[in-house]
């Protein structure tokens, strides 16, 4: 049987990880818009220049 203390300590691991991955999807999502902006940003100032 797992001791309260060690419970306690492996939830807190657990909810540490799960925390670190929702923020790194949430990183990756922004990435990609950031990316897809400065892709039309391009695009524009290529217009622009023609």
């Amino acid at each position: 049987m797992i001791n309260p203390e060690e419970l306690i300590i492996y939830a807190a691991i657990l909810g540490l990880l799960l925390g670190i991955i929702w923020a790194l999807k949430y990183i990756v999502i922004i990435d990609r818009k950031i990316e897809k902006m400065d892709e039309k940003i391009e695009r524009m100032l290529n217009r622009i220049k023609k």
